[in-house]
């Protein structure tokens, strides 16, 4: 199957008469719906829908050898997976890195066709380092990077990134290249397009009036175009609400979900859009109206959680499944080559001499020994992964109850009228939102993103409990940015000690975290002088609280025990005067390289 080759498409229009009269060339060939590059053609032709083509890529049966149909399958079918994704999953994710890798090792032509779709993966997971990196590389791998069309869609990407990382030397430098090459095009989408990006651009430095007029041109022109975006309502909102006119953006925000019930081709995520309704409302001091619109935007963030859940299950699932059928697939051809081989030992045992009968029959027993400890390790190993697998599937799993109780006490600021206290609480409590959601998405995370998400966490239920405890966390010389820790691993025993040892006392409550070095592990303590455990109560030394046994085996799967380098312990009464506890985790150090 030879691919017809084309040039560079100047535009959009040009860019699909090309494509159709290229599919005519294709069909006038025989047998051309047997022709791999005529169903590519076509999935990269349906790029916003769902097609015949893209359900049926997979079907060609293609050799490795056959370098560039295969690379290109494969892209074509990671790519199908992120088609309708938000946020991408880290298997999806890896899964991609692996297909650029190898198609990097085969000298593939469609090398940067992996990288587009890594630089876009990353900038929608909120990585824009990565997505700049490999945005960089799919500019050297691309063969048409000198075309004016390739640039003026570089400096726009180019231009977002620098936005993202709060560049404003080169948000401003790639801003006016993107604008000085639309208007050099004549291209109309492209010069609205950085009208919407110099209102981003007015925002950062603090033009909102003026920031308002570019958005507003740039929404009304593509409405005229009839190509509006769920998104475009957002960030028509955000505008307004900077420039302090929330009856504005709560007009467009309604509208945006009006639009999304009548026009949306797919279910789209609101937690954003709820929580810019919920910032209008409190810039209108309508608190009643902000907590409403705050609990829409918990019940988005729920339904999200739990489908970015269901996917990782299943993916995990998947990826158990097929590890377990090749396990036994192994394990049977293990079976096979021994029953042969026995099979020949016996045929020898009568072509031999007696004499030798029973040191033939002692070689055999021995070599059956051996395969079956083969198998048992096998097995072993099998169970070992499964154990992994399983505690994915709880970390994915944890829903941290503190949330109700933050939600149940906001309501009470509401109730009893105390709408500063509440607004601030809100907003504390969204930000703790935000890092949980970010942060258990990850296996590790730096030092310096768990001791900013405890921060957090502490500051909400200083707020909760009126200040009724101070808090000191030490971290020593510690580089923490390049020091990696399990997410929330800390998280639950601090809650404890709040929960049930700081917030009923009458004195002054204390809780400390200490993070250091000891001999190269990395030492957390978590000390409060709480009620401990106090006289009268019995403890059932069988039955841990759930966060304990969760912490006990998430160290356990990740770090082992056999070096006791890894575990935790815990001090009741620790004080002299029998009051607080004493919780000690000990963990491997493990640097980040990236």
């Amino acid at each position: 199957m030879n691919a017809i080759r084309r040039k560079p498409i100047q535009s959009e229009k040009t860019w699909s008469a090309a494509t159709d009269k290229l599919l005519r060339q294709y069909e006038q060939q025989a047998n051309y719906k047997s022709n791999f590059y005529y169903c590519a053609l076509k999935v990269f032709k349906g790029v916003d829908r769902k097609t015949d083509s893209a359900i049926n890529i997979a079907e060609f049966k293609i050799a490795k050898d056959r370098v560039e149909e295969w690379c290109l399958q494969q892209f074509l079918i990671l790519r199908e997976k992120t088609q309708y994704a938000d946020i991408n999953t880290a298997g999806l994710l890896a899964d991609f890195i692996k297909g650029r890798n190898e198609a990097e090792r085969l000298n593939s032509a469609f090398l940067y066709l992996y990288e587009d779709k890594l630089a876009m993966i990353y900038y929608r997971n909120g990585d824009p380092e990565s997505s700049l990196r490999y945005m960089e590389q799919f500019k050297a791998h691309y063969p048409y990077a000198a075309h004016l069309r390739f640039k003026q869609m570089y400096y726009d990407i180019r231009f977002m990134l620098a936005l993202k990382m709060e560049n404003k030397a080169d948000s401003k430098r790639y801003l006016d290249s993107c604008k000085t090459l639309a208007f050099a095009l004549k291209d109309t989408l492209a010069i609205m397009r950085s009208e919407e990006f110099e209102a981003q651009w007015l925002l950062e430095t603090g033009q909102f009036a003026k920031a308002v007029e570019k958005q507003r041109a740039y929404f009304n022109y593509l409405r005229s175009q009839d190509r509006l975006e769920f998104d475009l309502f957002n960030n028509m909102a955000m505008v307004f609400i900077k420039n302090k006119q929330p009856d504005s953006a709560i007009a467009y925000l309604e509208a945006g979900i009006k639009w999304e019930n009548a026009k949306a081709k797919k279910s789209v995520d609101r937690t954003r859009l709820y929580e810019n309704l919920s910032e209008a409302y409190a810039l209108k001091k309508d608190y009643q109206k902000a907590y409403e619109a705050k609990e829409k935007q918990f019940d988005a963030y729920k339904v999200g959680t739990e489908l970015m859940q269901k996917e990782a299950i299943a993916e995990i699932e998947q990826k158990y499944e097929a590890k377990k059928k090749d396990q036994f697939i192994k394990t049977l051809k293990s079976n096979n080559a021994l029953n042969e081989k026995l099979l020949i030992q016996q045929r020898w045992i009568f072509a031999i001499l007696i004499l030798f009968a029973v040191f033939i029959l002692i070689v055999s027993l021995k070599a059956s020994k051996q395969k079956l400890l083969k198998v048992e390790n096998d097995k072993l190993l099998i169970q070992n992964k499964q154990l992994l697998l399983e505690q994915k599937f709880r970390q994915n799993q944890l829903n941290p109850h503190f949330i109700y109780n933050a939600i149940s006490n906001l309501q009470g600021l509401i109730s009893d009228n105390k709408k500063t206290e509440a607004n601030q609480y809100l907003v504390r409590m969204t930000r703790v939102i935000r890092d949980m959601l970010e942060l258990n998405r990850h296996d590790f995370i730096t030092l310096d993103q768990e001791v900013k998400n405890l921060e957090n966490y502490i500051a909400l239920q200083q707020m909760r409990y009126n200040d009724a405890f101070d808090i000191r966390i030490e971290t020593g010389e510690l580089d923490l940015d390049n020091i990696l820790i399990p997410p929330m691993l800390v998280q639950p025993f601090v809650e404890n000690a709040i929960e049930h040892g700081l917030k009923n006392i009458s004195r002054k409550g204390i809780l400390e975290i200490f993070v250091s070095e000891k001999n190269n592990s990395l030492h957390i303590e978590v000390i409060d002088n709480g009620a401990g455990l106090q006289k009268g109560k019995q403890m059932n030394r069988k039955k841990e609280s759930i966060s304990q046994q969760i912490t006990k085996e998430r160290i356990e799967l990740l770090f082992g025990n056999e070096d006791k380098r890894a575990g935790m312990s815990i001090q009741p009464n620790h004080n002299p005067d029998g009051s607080g506890y004493k919780v000690e985790i000990y963990i491997p150090m493990m640097l980040n390289f990236d």
